[in-house]
């Protein structure tokens, strides 16, 4: 009986040692997703951020672009909408203007740029179908201007 009694008191001990290991452990993997679900957010509020400013951006310039066209039809005048690419000091921007006279210069907010040129002519119609490409980083958007004037963003 002395034999089986101090084998128990072993499996025992052993049991009991093995808990403060366990918790160790468990407190570990809990640190390390609590440190690593922060990096994580991270890139997903950055992607995210960032697709919201080139979306946005692509909205504005149609609603630019339709009123440039009203404006062309109620004032009688040629109006365009052209795209300022950065420079050195200057972000990148798009203009709606009236023959050299500047009515309004929207800037893009940063890392988004654009490329495309369109003139409404006092009938309110494009001189030529048009496309402006809004893009940042590698992803990008299309907005197409038929003849007729109707701007479409797929």
């Amino acid at each position: 009986m002395s034999q089986d009694g101090s084998r128990e008191r072993r499996r025992k001990k052993n049991v009991f040692l093995a808990w403060p290991l366990i918790r160790k452990l468990e407190s570990l993997a809990f640190l390390a997703m609590f440190i690593a679900v922060p990096f994580f957010g991270y890139r997903v509020v950055d992607y995210t951020s960032r697709h919201l400013a080139l979306n946005n951006a692509a909205h504005d310039l149609v609603k630019d672009i339709r009123k440039a066209k009203q404006m062309a039809t109620e004032l009688g005048i040629d109006i365009s909408v052209e795209s300022r690419q950065s420079t050195e000091g200057r972000s990148a921007a798009y203009v709606i203007r009236s023959g050299q006279r500047t009515l309004e210069e929207v800037v893009l907010p940063q890392g988004v740029s654009m490329i495309g040129e369109i003139t409404f002519s006092k009938a309110g119609e494009p001189d030529h179908p048009a496309t402006f490409d809004v893009h940042m980083d590698t992803r990008s958007v299309a907005i197409d201007i038929d003849r007729s004037g109707i701007v479409s963003l797929p």
